[in-house]
């Protein structure tokens, strides 16, 4: 046979099992279906909540979810640190894509999972280190529970733990292993940390370099800065000083580290030196800014328009004062002849126009250490013309100044004293007819002293899936101090925020509030007291609408009669069920209870009203746009008298 040939008939022959054969390539195909193996411990649904690749859907017609060799080897990684994290250290996941029923534009996902054993926690021990040190470590130790499945991130983020720990105490070069001893079939691990502590290390010469032009002095970054040459060093107070001139606005880059090499004195101490580098932000800025509210008497997104512009200097004299001046108008969405009534979705049809609600001009000016302390004290001054009063119909002016001092207890604590006082100037009317008109409204003019307390440890103050918030206020108007109205007004306010399995939030809320008027001419405005009802507070109700009503025997010289009152004690509770549903929509389901009384003694349980109801988010970079139908609880229920509320952020 010729040799040419045979060649020929070889090629052919190695080349026929390729010519058969099909080989995947990513082409940012179209992910059709997402398919999961092997899970018997886990569901397909707890799995695939895990990945970033996700089957496209009706509503992924805008923006649709394509395959990427990045997703399918993170989801890879992901659904095995999601075995480790549930105690199965052996697990295995193999991925792999293909094309769909053969159609090269779309693509099926698939993970192969071997789930292996399930390991437990028999002891967790420290090895090496220092015994003064290792001694106070047990709490970090204790947060892997005995007896329970093996954690993988939990033993490394304990191990991180105790490596800062040792930082913060003058081994910023202390290493921590951690190593599984096996017992048996591997069912049991023990958890052994072995720490080797190395120099202690001192902080020598700290130097402050600033780049850019925009320059600050340099005892206004020192004082922010809490670490101090020839102490132990401490990685704790390093990230601090850096929180802190952060904090101030002044900077837009800052950067503290240890530079150079370290110089040993003994074997076993070192002297680092420290650089901080910073670049500060322009000083002087104006800033212009759009955007939609809710004013007190509406329950609707679109109530308010605002529109301001500012302008300023956030480093007078590079001392880091701040001086800030603002104009600001706001116009309300409402119906042609009405000024104020909630807005129902109907009224979306019909002749809606914007009307004017408040203009302000404001000066501002800040001392951020007030008496060598970290305590900034601020001055703010608001004039407020031709502003509509819609409780009595009337325009005012009105001029305000406050005074207000703040001071950090800690990173999650603050606590604020302020002192206001205001001037009112009530249009085309008497003096002695502005007088009464004053004891209604924001037209009137208050002396007030308040203490304000807040801690807040929410994860994101516009989505919290965890932690809490609280304050408790202080306000005491008037009496010895004068003004329009004399009372001490006090209120508390809790939530909480909880994951309730993978995806639900549990938010809950409680809010009390107790209003005594003082002395023989003790007096109160709606505004002050107490009340209820609307889109932030008992949904299901118009906006403020729950409570004492003005009667005709109550009439201050206005028209009031059947308007809301407000009352002097107020109890507030709100539970509420937050889950995502798909794309960037989420789902709500909540109870609201509550109700105004005059005073505690009329307090009934049988009193209180509630309402309950459902609602969607549509979740933007500022936070959630909330969509929400609530009816009232009552003996006859009807769904048609419910209510709807459009509103920016959730309700707490």
């Amino acid at each position: 046979m010729n040799f040419k040939i045979i060649i020929a008939i070889l090629i052919l022959f190695m080349l026929c099992p390729l010519a058969g054969a099909r080989k995947f390539s990513y082409r940012r195909q179209i992910v059709k279906k997402v398919v999961i193996d092997g899970n018997t411990h886990f569901t397909d649904g707890q799995l695939k909540n895990q990945l970033l690749n996700k089957p496209n859907h009706w509503y992924n017609i805008l923006s649709k979810r394509r395959l990427s060799r990045l997703n399918v080897e993170t989801d890879q990684g992901q659904l095995k640190r999601y075995y480790n994290q549930r105690g199965y250290l052996f697990a295995d996941v193999e991925a792999s894509a293909d094309y769909y029923k053969d159609d090269s534009s779309k693509a099926i996902v698939s993970f192969n999972i071997s789930e292996g054993k399930i390991s437990f926690v028999n002891s967790v021990k420290i090895s090496g280190g220092l015994d003064t040190l290792n001694a106070r470590l047990q709490k970090l130790l204790a947060r892997i529970p005995l007896s329970q499945p093996i954690n993988h991130d939990a033993v490394v983020a304990t191990g991180f733990r105790l490596r800062d720990y040792y930082a913060d105490n003058g081994y910023p070069l202390a290493t921590v292993k951690s190593v599984y001893g096996y017992i048996g079939d591997s069912t049991w691990v023990n958890i052994l940390y072995q720490i080797a502590e190395s120099s202690y290390v001192y902080n020598g010469k700290i130097e402050i370099v600033q780049e850019g032009k925009q320059q600050t002095k340099e005892q206004v970054i020192r004082r922010e800065v809490l670490i101090k040459s020839a102490e132990p060093y401490n990685r704790a107070k390093s990230i601090e000083s850096q929180q802190r001139l952060y904090s101030t606005g002044l900077f837009k880059y800052v950067d503290l580290k240890r530079v150079g090499e370290l110089q040993y004195s003994r074997n076993d101490t070192a002297l680092a030196d420290i650089e901080l580098r910073t670049i500060g932000r322009k000083p002087n800025f104006v800033n212009f800014n759009i955007g939609v509210g809710q004013q007190e008497y509406f329950n609707a997104m679109l109530s308010v328009f605002q529109a301001s512009v500012s302008m300023g200097s956030r480093n007078l004299w590079g001392l880091g004062r701040k001086l800030t001046f603002e104009a600001k108008t706001s116009l309300q969405l409402a119906k042609k002849n009405e000024m104020v009534r909630v807005l129902k979705f109907k009224d979306l049809f019909s002749d809606l126009r914007f009307k004017p609600v408040k203009n302000s001009i404001s000066a501002g000016y800040t001392e951020p250490w007030f008496f060598g302390l970290r305590m900034p004290l601020s001055l703010n001054v608001i004039y407020e013309p031709h502003t509509k009063n819609p409780i009595i119909n009337k325009y005012y002016d009105k001029l305000s100044g406050e005074i207000s001092l703040v001071k950090d207890i800690d990173k999650y604590t603050s606590i604020k004293f302020s002192q206001l006082i205001e001037f009112v100037s009530i249009q085309g009317v008497k003096a002695q007819e502005a007088a009464i008109l004053r004891l209604e409204g924001n037209n009137s003019m208050r002396r007030r002293f308040a203490v304000y307390g807040q801690r807040d440890t929410r994860d994101n103050a516009f989505i919290p899936q965890k932690g809490s918030y609280s304050y408790t206020s202080l306000d005491y108007v008037g009496h010895l101090l004068g003004g329009d109205f004399n009372f001490i007004k006090g209120e508390f306010y809790w939530s909480r925020y909880r994951l309730l399995g993978e995806a639900n939030i549990v938010a809950t809320r409680l809010r009390i509030g107790v209003l005594e008027e003082l002395g023989a001419n003790g007096r109160s405005s709606t505004e002050d007291r107490f009340t209820l009802g609307g889109a932030k507070t008992v949904r299901g109700f118009a906006e403020n609408s729950i409570g004492p009503k003005w009667t005709a025997a109550d009439s201050v010289g206005v028209d009031l009669e059947g308007k809301p009152k407000g009352g002097n004690v107020m109890l507030l509770g709100n539970l509420e069920i937050r889950r995502p549903l798909f794309w960037r929509i989420g789902g709500t389901a909540f109870v609201d209870a509550g109700n105004i009384f005059n005073r505690i003694a009329d307090f009934r349980i049988n009193k209180i009203v509630s309402s309950t109801g459902i609602g969607l988010q549509f979740f933007t970079p500022v936070g959630p746009i909330n969509f929400e139908y609530a009816f009232v609880l009552q003996k006859q229920l009807d769904l048609a008298e419910g209510s709807y509320h459009l509103t920016i952020l959730y309700a707490f």
